[in-house]
């Protein structure tokens, strides 16, 4: 243990030292969060209620996302495929680190310097912008929020890590990436709910893994989800953490059998 807690030390440490490529991650975290925030406040100004949110709750809604999408989309998982081609993977396999244990810790060290920033960001947003949010007070709809972001982190460290493990196969990972980038913020829900689109859409969109990481949290917080669609959204999302942890598992095996070492 005393192992991965040096481990996330230096990820924190890291994190700091490069402060520039770290300014500017949160630089476009606040302006992706500021375009979202002033669409919304735009479209509410010449009518109260509109796909069933009020100005209040579509507000809200925009700010526990972008708290959301720091705590699960930060990663330094995107780190796998360059270990893999240059590589240094090797080192895992003569030292005693496992490798998904080693990433996973310092995908911890830095979530947590992500949200010691957002706090901060967002708190000074609602004191500029004096916004007429929703506070959520029911321990009910908070613990669920905070078992949906728990479940979320996961899922999206071993969606990152598979496509980071395609670098076993392929000279270059970055196209499934910047994939899953398009589909988060499509399918994701961080720009919008994803129940204001048609019935039969949402509905096929939520059987995916995407809506789960942003969307399907931040509307527990709001706390206006019925108890079916709860259930419902639960169920699918432990099914795919599974399933992917699963996959990631067996991803790892056959990518270490046909690993050659090529590299430094």
């Amino acid at each position: 243990m005393s192992k991965y807690l040096a481990v996330f030390k230096i990820t924190w440490e890291q994190g700091l030292v490069y402060r520039l490529n770290f300014a500017l991650w949160r630089v476009r975290s606040i302006l992706q969060l500021l375009l979202a925030y002033f669409i919304w406040w735009t479209v509410f100004q010449n009518q109260e209620q509109i796909f069933g949110y009020t100005q209040s709750l579509i507000l809200t809604y925009i700010l526990v996302a972008a708290l959301i999408r720091a705590i699960i989309l930060s990663s330094r998982v995107m780190d796998v495929a360059g270990q893999i081609n240059e590589g240094s993977i090797v080192n895992f396999l003569i030292k005693p680190l496992d490798f998904i244990t080693y990433y996973f810790t310092r995908d911890l060290a830095d979530k947590l310097l992500n949200i010691s920033f957002v706090a901060v960001e967002i708190t000074m947003l609602i004191f500029l912008l004096k916004p007429q949010i929703a506070f959520q007070t029911d321990t009910f709809f908070l613990t669920l929020f905070i078992l949906s972001a728990i479940l979320g982190m996961i899922l999206y460290f071993t969606i990152s890590f598979i496509l980071g493990m395609t670098a076993f196969w392929v000279e270059n990972s970055w196209g499934p990436f910047f994939l899953l980038m398009i589909f988060l913020e499509g399918l994701g829900g961080g720009l919008f709910p994803i129940d204001i689109l048609p019935n039969p859409l949402s509905q096929i969109i939520l059987l995916t893994p995407f809506p789960y990481l942003i969307y399907f949290p931040s509307k527990l917080y709001l706390g206006t989800m019925p108890s079916v669609e709860i259930i419902q959204g639960f169920s699918v999302l432990v099914f795919w953490v599974i399933t992917l942890w699963f996959l990631m598992i067996k991803t790892l095996e056959k990518g270490l059998k046909i690993y050659t070492a090529v590299g430094h």
